[in-house]
């Protein structure tokens, strides 16, 4: 019987390829997963943003129409929470309900712009202290004022960022930030 050499070499060959191959699907399929689950995030967050303008000063505006500001951004801050518990299925120490995060979402920003003209007012979320420090800038054209995400701020804005952690392959866990500018036009 004749014995046929490199028989033994292809079939290691191929079951390796065919595990890399797999690694690689898996790897794809995974990527794919998370990009999705950000992407639903992104969504939860704007819709969350958008909430906040329930809480535009409705004397200011009904005084000057082109006066949009939020004055109570403590209300804004539990409005930003409460629809972002509604839209990411949160619990009210905002811990995923349904285990889709590991752990508990954290808002590491939260700023309101208010503009009126070349005026800008803001008012940053000090989360280790529970307090809104307010700034201003007199005149905007002179002082561009931007966003942390670098956006120019052009009408009454707010700004926000949260953390949270996905599961990974095999796994492991990584902490994903998604940061959001919303404003509104009158």
């Amino acid at each position: 019987m004749k014995k046929l050499k490199g028989d033994a070499s292809m079939v290691v060959l191929s079951l390796f390829t065919l595990i890399l191959i797999g690694l690689l699907v898996e790897f794809v399929f995974f990527h794919m997963l998370i990009v999705k689950a950000a992407e639903g995030v992104q969504d939860d967050v704007v819709f969350s943003n958008l909430a906040i303008y329930k809480n535009v000063d409705q004397n200011s505006l009904s005084l000057d129409d082109k006066n949009l500001k939020i004055e109570d951004c403590n209300s804004a801050l539990n409005t930003f929470k409460e629809y972002l518990q509604k839209n990411m299925k949160l619990n009210s120490n905002l811990d995923s309900l349904d285990d889709s995060f590991k752990g508990t979402i954290t808002i590491n920003e939260f700023t309101i712009y208010n503009v009126k003209g070349n005026y800008v007012e803001i008012l940053t979320y000090k989360p280790q202290d529970n307090v809104f420090i307010k700034s201003e800038v007199k005149n905007k054209n002179e002082n561009i004022v931007k966003t942390s995400d670098n956006v120019v701020v052009k009408n009454t804005s707010i700004h926000t960022s949260i953390s949270y952690n996905v599961k990974l392959l095999f796994g492991q866990v990584n902490t994903v930030t998604t940061s959001v500018d919303t404003d509104i036009v009158k």
